[in-house]
């Protein structure tokens, strides 16, 4: 998916963002497969649930469910569904935000739209734009995918936040692709 030959997979939303002279560089949805895996911060949550659900099976190996104590079962079950919402939970939620996941290069700017249920739509500014680097983690190696990472010069609180274009096919060319537009941008000012 690159250049404008099939707007049509792109939400209207996007394409109601765009200044009618502004000119479409490259545009794409992430690997399904590396996006929901993509967890960044979410492992260690992912991690407490997993370790939830393997202390419950010790527990039951050690102490068997018919010699349990009253009440013990309700303790079990919630345990049990906390630790499946902390193991599943964040799949699943990549997974919903999947098909709302959209990147988008302009010869201006980048547009990523993202969400599970409400849609978050980022606009970053090539001006706003400080740094771009590629990065290709373990997720990526095994699906032979990276991710483009852009640091901004925001001043709100959330400038700890560093929009990235993750579970991308082709992470270098699409890095060139940015790349040039910004440098031509720079050069036209």
């Amino acid at each position: 998916m690159a250049g404008q030959e099939n707007l049509s997979e792109l939400p209207k939303s996007m394409l109601g963002i765009l200044r009618r002279d502004e000119r479409i560089l490259w545009y794409g949805k992430p690997v399904f497969g590396s996006f929901v895996l993509h967890l960044g911060n979410m492992w260690g949550f992912v991690f407490v649930g997993f370790f939830i659900i393997v202390g419950i099976i010790g527990a039951f190996s050690i102490i068997p469910p018919t010699n349990m104590p009253y009440g013990f079962g309700f303790i079990v079950a919630f345990q049990t569904i906390i630790g499946l919402l902390m193991l599943f939970g964040p799949i699943f939620r990549n997974a919903l935000a999947y098909n709302n996941t959209f990147y988008l290069i302009t010869d201006r700017r980048v547009l990523i739209q993202t969400g599970a249920v409400g849609i978050d739509t980022r606009i970053i500014e090539f001006d706003r734009i400080q740094e771009i680097y590629v990065t290709v983690d373990f997720v990526d190696k095994i699906f032979g995918t990276g991710g483009i990472k852009i640091s901004t010069a925001a001043g709100w609180p959330e400038q700890a936040y560093v929009p990235t274009l993750i579970a991308l096919n082709n992470p270098y060319q699409i890095h060139d692709i940015l790349q040039n537009a910004m440098e031509k941008n720079w050069r036209a000012k």
